[in-house]
């Protein structure tokens, strides 16, 4: 599976993360490569690195592409726990741009919310419905979330399957792991379930655009599209690092 993130992101420009997983029985190979397009964004941001965890063997190895290293991580760092991961996920809250839009937020609350749905593209083969999704709040900021979405996708299913069953032998419980295609409006309505109706089906292709104080230009922008998807017979090689990469101790 292969899922394209772009981003536009003030004084940095636009950046591409594209992360191909792939999947086994408890076992999980992603590949993600990160990069820009402004000269010095490139400096801090460019990335091609790989993760391969194996619960089968209770193993976990990370590589880096640009170095052509990889180096052994003992397993207990992939396993879950609340006390270290929780903070974290805080801290990146924090770091994030006023699109995440807080609706908790009694001094700038939420004020507008529409939707609007239409018969769109055909993706995977499939008929997709594309809904846009808006928020208003008080001050003027703006958050629009465009979403596809199809009934059924079962290889989406299978994957998201495998993936669940390898985080719960991490330890991750069920109210922690994101299932793959639950889109970002219907994350946001996680915590907030009085605000609309979930979309239904598998969301494959999004797009989010806020502004700020009434803003026609946009301070951030992320498309997310989910660009490949493949069921095949199971591949041990698949779940190896290449022959000609140095091992490495960190």
């Amino acid at each position: 599976m292969q899922i394209s993130l772009d981003f536009i992101i003030p004084y940095v420009g636009p950046i591409n993360r594209l992360e191909t997983l792939v999947f086994g029985p408890n076992i999980r190979h992603s590949i993600e490569k990160l990069e820009a397009e402004r000269y010095y964004a490139k400096l801090f941001v460019n990335d091609h690195k790989g993760k391969i965890v194996d619960v089968n063997k209770k193993s976990f190895y990370k590589y880096n592409m640009n170095d052509e290293e990889y180096w052994e991580v003992p397993f207990e760092k992939v396993l879950y726990n609340p006390k270290i991961e929780q903070p974290e996920k805080r801290g990146r809250g924090s770091k994030s741009s006023s699109w995440s839009m807080n609706f908790f937020d009694e001094d700038n609350p939420v004020v507008d919310i529409s939707r609007d749905n239409t018969s769109a593209m055909i993706i995977f083969e499939k008929q997709s419905e594309k809904w846009v999704t808006k928020y208003t709040r008080a001050n003027g900021d703006r958050l629009v979330i465009e979403e596809w979405s199809v009934k059924q996708f079962p290889e989406l299913s299978i994957a998201d399957s495998l993936n669940r069953s390898l985080e719960k032998n991490l330890g991750k419980p069920d109210s922690v792991i994101i299932p793959f295609g639950k889109g970002f409006s219907n994350l946001i309505l996680d915590r907030n379930p009085n605000l609309h109706d979930k979309i239904s089906g598998k969301i494959i292709k999004a797009n989010i655009t806020s502004y700020e104080n009434n803003e026609d230009e946009p301070n951030f922008t992320m498309k997310m599209d989910l660009i490949k998807l493949d069921i095949e017979n199971f591949d041990e090689q698949q779940f190896g690092i290449p022959n000609n990469y140095k091992e490495v101790k960190k």
